[in-house]
């Protein structure tokens, strides 16, 4: 487990990595406490996770990962999972704040395929939801670091990873790294894309 200072500089790190992020501009844009709902949303998704094993953590916080093998999280954990993920933010948000995020959320839903990978591949794969490295740590390999462990780990297994992004630009990143873009869906209401890569 982590202790609040290491709990909190985690969640400023997401939160200043994923303020930039096009996914959840489209969610949290026009709300006055956008940073403080975002914050919650992560330190609550940062805490259910570290409970199941699924949270690595790199240098004092400065690169984080969150992802999972759907063999040792099975749909009914990860439902369980995703709402213990909510329960900080459920205690401050606002009703009227909530509406919109659901509302922006089923819309974003829309154009993000469930269970897209059994196109490509059978059975169990890892899921990486969240990679976020500190912007002064830029040159120092720690985004390497981060995904080596489970890129490797993910070949002994013989698992492919699969994982969605909303961001163009992580899109050479991973490519790099061997991912591929397997799909992406658009939605011009929202102008937002989802990118669906997987590492075989």
């Amino acid at each position: 487990m982590l202790n609040e200072h290491e709990l909190k500089t985690c969640t400023e790190l997401l939160k200043t990595r994923f303020m930039e992020d096009p996914g959840v501009i489209f969610q949290l844009h026009d709300l006055d406490r956008a940073e403080l709902l975002i914050e919650a949303q992560f330190e609550g998704q940062i805490q259910a996770f570290i409970e199941e094993n699924a949270v690595q953590i790199l240098e004092g916080g400065k690169g984080l990962l969150i992802g999972y093998s759907t063999k040792e999280l099975p749909e009914d954990r990860l439902i369980n999972v995703m709402q213990q993920s909510s329960r900080k933010l459920v205690e401050i948000v606002t009703e009227k704040e909530l509406q919109v995020i659901q509302e922006r959320a089923i819309k974003q839903s829309q154009i993000i395929p469930q269970n897209w990978q059994t196109a490509y591949c059978d059975g169990d794969v890892y899921h990486l939801l969240v990679i976020a490295t500190d912007k002064s740590a830029k040159g120092t390999g720690i985004f390497r670091k981060l995904i080596t462990p489970v890129l490797e780990e993910c070949a002994a297994k013989k698992e492919p990873i699969i994982l969605e992004t909303f961001n163009p630009d992580n899109l050479p990143i991973y490519e790099h790294f061997g991912f591929q873009l397997m799909e992406s869906h658009s939605s011009d209401e929202m102008d937002l894309t989802c990118y669906c890569m997987m590492h075989l």
